[in-house]
């Protein structure tokens, strides 16, 4: 159920060594043009990616899950489910995840999934960069699928029906393996009509509470490694500023700066996100986005939530609070 893959022996028909798993899945025209053909999604290596490349089809192959897919699934159906290669097919960058224990079925770009139980291994299925190609500002790297530690912090793009995917642990940060874009409408950063959002990793939790926002219901979940944030795509600049205070009520985004040792006694409401009337040093201190050295942190500011719980970690102790109209949120990058 959780995220990077078991390794197995068997390796994927017609691919060529894996290569290493990147931030972004940028390659060589060399590599590009030399990619084999997809087979079924199995024997990918924990923390690799491969290259392979569909041809154009009717994508009528069976499909096990909504990202990630299950092993025996075929690559090239997952990846026009997941909107990363059209009905003309085209070259994918495949990536090897963890084994679950369950795969939900969703209906996306034309293609029905199927649901199934444990499997021992999952891919992902990403755009593949050409070097030094920049990548067009309205289209997005890659679809969001599972959420990967090893790329975040990373932006990606949910389609329609996002509210209807997979399961979500937790009210943010969100356990690992809870679904991406499902948690991205719970949080309010895109509608249920999809759109693009910026995922980063946070510290897995010793407890995650579930809540009901946005249509989306999440659910409790005890100890676990590893969790992941989600913020809408910033649309504006950033604003830059010096010494943190609060979050500005015109700014999508602030860049400011905590003082070594600042104070840790001021309030802030919520777990992550917070209510953006928080104080950010104080928060960003109970985030792990800064320690008492101090130091830059970039603040995102997020729809509000119907409830926000208080909590203790790295030395400071937040409060709950009710509905509020925004919250704010950090970029770890």
């Amino acid at each position: 159920m959780r995220l990077i893959v078991l390794a197995l022996a068997t390796a994927l028909t017609g691919l060529t060594a894996p290569l290493q798993a990147q931030q972004a899945t940028v390659f060589t025209q060399a590599e590009i043009d030399s990619a084999p053909a997809c087979g079924k999604g199995r024997g990918i290596e924990d923390g690799t990616v491969q290259l392979c490349t569909c041809k154009a089809s009717t994508f009528k192959r069976f499909v096990w899950g909504s990202g990630p897919y299950s092993g025996h699934s075929d690559v090239c159906t997952a990846a026009r489910h997941a909107g990363v290669i059209g009905e003309d097919g085209g070259v994918l960058a495949i990536a090897g995840r963890p084994g679950q224990k369950s795969y939900e079925a969703s209906e996306a770009n034309g293609i029905s999934t199927k649901r199934w139980g444990l499997f021992q291994s999952s891919f992902d299925v990403m755009q593949a960069q050409l070097a030094g190609q920049a990548v067009p500002s309205n289209e997005p790297v890659l679809a969001c699928t599972g959420f990967s530690a090893d790329a975040a912090p990373y932006t990606c793009a949910c389609p329609e029906g996002s509210d209807g995917g997979g399961s979500v642990w937790g009210s943010g940060p969100y356990t690992g393996d809870s679904d991406v874009c499902r948690a991205a409408v719970h949080a309010g950063a895109i509608p249920a009509t999809g759109g693009k959002i910026n995922v980063t990793a946070a510290p897995g939790q010793d407890a995650y509470e579930g809540s009901a926002q946005n249509g989306v219901t999440s659910s409790r979940w005890g100890s676990y490694g590893q969790s992941f944030e989600v913020a809408a795509a910033a649309s504006s600049v950033t604003t830059l500023q010096g010494a943190c205070t609060t979050m500005p009520a015109d700014a999508e985004s602030l860049i400011c700066v905590c003082a070594e040792n600042a104070p840790v006694s001021k309030s802030v409401w919520g777990s992550g996100p917070y209510t953006a009337d928080s104080d950010i040093c104080t928060a960003a201190r109970h985030a792990g986005a800064v320690d008492a050295a101090g130091g830059s942190v970039t603040a995102i500011r997020l729809k509000g939530l119907d409830a926000y719980a208080g909590s203790s970690a790295n030395g400071v102790t937040t409060s709950k609070w009710g509905s509020f109209e925004q919250s704010i949120t950090f970029d770890r990058n």
